[in-house]
C-alpha cells in the first residue's frame, strides 16, 4: 500500500509541485492551503507524513505542532518547511519531534528528506 502524505502549504504553486513529484514516485498525496480543515482530514484518514509551513496564513505553526504532539496523532511524522530558518525556530520545531529544512528548499532535496523520514519510521516499526 501506498504511502499518505499531507502537504498544508500556502504556497499553492509550490505545494502542488512537490505533491506532482511524490504522486509519480508512488505516494498517495494530498495538499490544502489551510489547516483549518486540518482535524477533518487526519480523522478521515491515516496520514504516513505531514509536511507543513510553519506559518500559515498569518498563524504559528508551533501551535499546530504542539495540538498535534498532544492528539491521537502524535504520532504521526512531521516535515516543517519555512522561511523562519533562524535556530530558535529549528531548536522549536525539534522540541516536538519534527524535521526542519529552511526555504528557499531545493524540491529534490525536499523529496529526499520526506521519503528518509517514511523509510526511518518503517524501520523503527512504527505502523505506517
Amino acid at each position: 500500500m501506498a504511502h499518505k502524505i499531507l502537504i498544508v502549504d500556502d504556497n499553492i504553486y509550490y505545494s502542488h509541485l512537490l505533491a506532482d513529484q511524490l504522486t509519480r514516485l508512488g505516494y498517495v498525496v494530498r495538499v490544502m492551503s489551510e489547516n483549518e480543515e486540518l482535524l477533518k482530514l487526519l480523522s478521515a484518514d491515516d496520514y504516513d507524513l505531514l509536511i507543513m509551513e510553519l506559518l500559515l496564513n498569518g498563524q504559528d505553526g508551533l501551535s499546530l505542532l504542539r495540538w498535534i504532539r498532544c492528539s491521537r496523532y502524535s504520532y504521526l511524522p512531521i516535515l516543517v518547511v519555512s522561511h523562519r530558518s533562524g535556530g530558535v525556530e529549528q531548536l522549536r520545531v525539534a522540541e516536538f519531534d519534527a524535521h526542519f529544512l529552511s526555504k528557499p528548499v531545493d524540491l529534490n532535496q525536499l523529496i529526499k528528506t520526506s521519503i528518509m523520514i517514511l523509510k526511518e519510521e518503517s524501520r523503527a516499526g512504527i505502523s505506517l
